[in-house]
């Protein structure tokens, strides 16, 4: 059975990218162990040098802990500025203090959404590139634009068929 590990990089409670990620995990098979987390829990101060030198935070090596059982990652991240949120890049950097190859060379599902039309597509581009320096193997990559009227958030769905099947084909990538 794998494991697999699912956050989104936000620490908005209203999060849509969360909402996209519940959508995601909601296609995944029942033999498949889904570890869904929220990265908002694991609490850490801004990454610097001089703070590091007091030690790792606790919740980072918890954290930590979850990257080394999981077999594989979905993450759903939000654009800011056309770059990931500057709450993600900060769990990114303590992560990669323990380990730089953080995800293990394990495979990795990246999405985002938006109410624009490119659905984050822009800072997916800047993930994709780094993803190999952290050790994750890209197996699928996903946006979604439009999200306010693509999105049923009553039922965790996406409205649209094709973009739909664009979904069920990048989680089925993760589960090969």
């Amino acid at each position: 059975m794998k494991k697999i590990l699912a956050f989104s990089g936000s620490n908005n409670p209203k999060s849509i990218n969360q909402q996209l990620l519940i959508a995601a995990v909601n296609k995944i098979d029942e033999h498949t162990n889904i570890h869904l987390i929220q990265l908002s829990d694991y609490i850490v101060p801004i990454y610097s040098p001089v703070i590091e030198e007091k030690g790792i935070p606790k919740t980072i090596k918890e954290l930590f802990q979850l990257f080394t059982k999981a077999d594989g990652f979905m993450i759903a991240s939000p654009e800011h500025n056309g770059l990931p949120s500057s709450f993600f890049k900060n769990i990114i950097d303590w992560l990669s203090r323990i380990d730089q190859r953080f995800f293990g060379d394990k495979p990795v599902v990246l999405m985002s959404t938006s109410p624009g039309v490119t659905g984050g597509a822009s800072h997916l581009q800047v993930l994709e590139k780094l993803l190999p320096i952290w050790g994750g193997n890209l197996s699928g990559v996903y946006s979604l634009g439009d999200f306010n009227n693509k999105f049923d958030v009553n039922n965790s769905l996406i409205l649209d068929a094709s973009e739909n099947a664009k979904l069920d084909k990048e989680v089925k990538t993760l589960m090969q």
